[in-house]
C-alpha cells in the first residue's frame, strides 16, 4: 500500500541492531590492539624473551633453554656440561634495564637471586621477525654462556647430576661451557676414591668461574692395598727358602756357606697408608710404611768352619706407586 504524498516513513529497525554490532566489533578491535601492544611490552618483550629462557635454565629443561640460546652441543670434551640440569634456585628475577644499542641489538639486564646469592646478567638480543604477524620474536646477538675452569684434584675425573667426565689429567684445569646463569654439583665417588660435593655457579654472560673437586682416597682404598701386601708377605715372601726372595721387600745376604733351608716369618706387617704423588699427576703411593721379618737360617764359617745360627730380624720397608684405571683396575708401578 503506497504512502500519501507529505506523509513521514517510520525509520528502520535495523539501526540499532548496526549500532550494536559496529561498536561490539570496535571494541573488540581496539581490545586485540591492547592486548597485542600489552603482550608486545611483556612476554612478548625483551626482557620477556630473556626471562623466558632462564625460567627454562631454571627449571632444567636444557632441551628448550639451548633451542632459546641458539646453542648447538658438540662432542668436544668442553660442551659436556652444556646438557647437565641447573641446579635451580633463581629467586626475584626482575629486569633492570633495556638499552637499544643502534646496530638493531640492544641489552637487556636482569637481576636475581641464585641460591640466596645476589646476582646480575646481561643479554645481548636481537629482533627475529614476528610470530602471527604481530607478536614480536627474539634471538640472542650474543650466545647466553659462560665458562667453568674444573680442576679435578689427584684424579681425570669427576661427576656431575651423576654424569661422569673424564678429563684430560688430574690436577690439570678444563674449562666448559654452560649456560648462564646457572649452579651445579660437582664431586666424585669410584671405587677407591671420594669427594666431597662443590657447588659451582656461573652468573654472568662470558663469565669465567673456576672450581676444585678435592679427591682422597676412601679408607677401603688403603684396606685393600694392606690385604694384597700382607697376602704377598704371608704367601710369596716368606715360603720361599732363600735367602733373598724374589720380589719382596726384605732379604739378608750371609757371607759363609748356608747349612739349611732359611725360614722366613713375619713380626710385623707394614701399615699401609695411600697419598697422592706430589711430582705426578693421578699416581698414588704408599708411602715409606715398615715392617720387620725374621730369619732362623744355620750357616758355616769359611774361616774356621764353625757352625752357627743366624735368629734375628730384619727391618725393612715398603714404598711403591700405583695408578687407578678408568675402570678402577689398580695397576701398579
Amino acid at each position: 500500500m503506497s504512502s500519501a504524498v507529505g506523509e513521514k516513513r517510520p525509520a528502520s529497525r535495523r539501526w540499532p541492531f548496526v549500532a550494536i554490532w559496529g561498536g561490539a566489533a570496535l571494541f573488540v578491535v581496539v581490545a586485540f590492539v591492547v592486548t597485542v601492544a600489552a603482550l608486545n611490552a611483556t612476554v612478548y618483550s625483551a626482557g620477556g624473551f630473556a626471562r623466558g629462557y632462564m625460567d627454562a635454565v631454571d627449571r632444567g629443561d636444557v632441551s628448550s633453554a639451548l633451542t632459546l640460546a641458539g646453542v648447538e652441543v658438540t662432542d668436544d670434551l668442553d660442551d659436556s656440561l652444556l646438557e647437565v640440569p641447573s641446579l635451580g634456585g633463581l629467586d626475584d628475577v626482575r629486569e633492570v634495564s633495556e638499552l637499544p644499542l643502534g646496530d638493531g641489538t640492544r641489552t637487556v639486564t636482569l637481576a636475581y637471586t641464585l641460591d640466596g646469592v645476589a646476582g646480575e646478567s646481561q643479554f645481548v638480543v636481537r629482533e627475529a621477525g614476528t610470530r602471527f604477524l604481530v607478536f614480536r620474536q627474539w634471538s640472542f646477538a650474543q650466545k647466553p654462556t659462560a665458562t667453568i675452569d674444573v680442576t679435578p684434584r689427584n684424579d681425570a675425573r669427576f661427576e656431575v647430576d651423576g654424569r661422569e667426565i673424564t678429563t684430560t689429567g688430574g690436577d690439570v684445569a678444563t674449562r666448559f661451557t654452560v649456560l648462564a646463569p646457572s649452579r651445579f654439583e660437582l664431586s666424585h665417588d669410584s671405587t677407591y676414591l671420594h669427594a666431597d660435593p662443590v657447588e659451582v655457579s656461573a652468573l654472568g654472560v662470558a663469565s669465567t668461574t673456576a672450581a676444585a673437586v678435592d679427591i682422597r682416597p676412601r679408607a677401603s682404598f688403603a684396606a685393600v692395598l694392606q690385604r694384597q701386601l700382607d697376602r704377598q708377605l704371608d704367601e710369596s715372601c716368606v715360603t720361599q727358602k732363600v735367602l733373598l726372595p724374589a720380589g719382596c721387600p726384605f732379604g739378608r745376604p750371609v757371607d759363609d756357606r748356608i747349612v739349611d733351608e732359611p725360614v722366613w716369618s713375619i713380626v710385623d706387617h707394614p701399615a699401609v697408608t695411600v697419598v697422592p704423588s706430589s711430582s705426578t699427576p693421578g699416581q698414588w703411593l704408599v708411602d715409606e710404611a715398615p715392617g720387620t721379618a725374621h730369619l732362623v737360617v744355620q750357616a758355616q764359617s769359611l774361616f774356621d768352619g764353625s757352625v752357627y745360627t743366624i735368629d734375628e730380624d730384619v727391618p725393612f720397608t715398603v714404598s711403591y706407586a700405583m695408578t687407578i684405571d678408568s675402570d678402577d683396575t689398580l695397576s701398579f708401578q
